[in-house]
């Protein structure tokens, strides 16, 4: 009888492990709030990163909106939008910790074009070593809505139990753990590595 519990504890053990990890990569693995600030809550900027983030425009469609959005040329919208993304920094803990990571790791990413075009230019090990990138304008989906993580879960072939998310989002969060994943909500590098320990994540 104990060895027959034994047995059971080790096969629930080794059946709920975590076999996906799932990285958000702005506030996370790259601290870009220069990028946001950059909108300066102006009217109709929301709606245009989210049509620019899901694929629903071309670049060319963003940018034109984009320059009538400030009142300036194309141009000098282009030039200013890419600015931005040169303040982008690592947080070298969390970097080094995500290229260490020996659990098969993936992006998912509310990001567009441009970004990606910095990532892959400054940061390109943030997505070659990934096993997949689930990036919002590629699959037109964002993290504001349960069909993404239902999405990833589908696609990986795991048990939602199986997968850890990492977001800095509690909404993202929220959202990961309403469809069965488990989720760690990102507050500073210390944490995120507690957290992971108590996962007993490699």
């Amino acid at each position: 009888m104990e060895k027959n519990l034994v047995q059971e504890l080790k096969y629930k053990k080794e059946n709920n492990m975590i076999k996906a990890v799932v990285w958000d990569i702005g506030g996370v693995i790259l601290e870009d709030h220069m990028v946001y600030s950059f909108w300066d809550n102006k009217v109709g900027s929301k709606q245009l990163r989210l049509e620019f983030g899901t694929g629903k425009i071309t670049l060319k469609e963003f940018i034109g909106k984009g320059g009538e959005l400030f009142a300036i040329t194309e141009e000098e919208f282009f030039k200013r939008y890419k600015e931005a993304y040169y303040s982008i920094k690592s947080i070298n803990e969390n970097l080094e910790r995500y290229k260490q990571m020996k659990t098969p790791k993936y992006i998912l990413s509310d990001t567009n074009q441009v970004h990606v075009e910095f990532i892959k230019e400054f940061y390109p090990e943030v997505l070659s070593l990934a096993k997949k990138c689930y990036l919002s304008h590629e699959i037109n989906m964002r993290k504001n809505s349960i069909d993404v993580f239902n999405y990833v879960i589908k696609d990986l072939k795991l048990l939602p139990s199986e997968i850890l998310f990492i977001d800095d989002k509690k909404p993202h969060i929220d959202l990961a753990k309403k469809a069965g994943m488990n989720a760690i909500h990102y507050i500073n590098p210390e944490q995120l590595r507690e957290e992971l320990n108590k996962l007993n994540v490699k």
